[in-house]
């Protein structure tokens, strides 16, 4: 049932958002828009179903570990 609310939710957006975009010839952002709101639905099932979403602040620590231990010298 939340995932039909999500997906209707996105459908809305759309909805709105499509004709403003196309009178406008707006192609780039059109696309834009429908990538953004394809990964943001994306996300909103996964987080209704439950789904372990990985964080990305721990992509970014990880990234950044080996300049913080060269930079104060731990190992830890």
């Amino acid at each position: 049932m939340k995932v039909l609310l999500v997906l209707l939710a996105a459908a809305g957006m759309v909805a709105i958002e499509w004709r403003s975009l196309m009178e406008r010839k707006l192609k780039r952002e059109l696309w834009t828009f429908f990538l953004l709101c394809l990964v943001g639905t994306s996300l909103g099932i996964a987080e209704v179903l439950r789904l372990n979403i990985p964080n990305p602040l721990d992509w970014i620590s990880a990234l950044y570990k080996p300049l913080s231990n060269l930079i104060y010298g731990s190992s830890a």
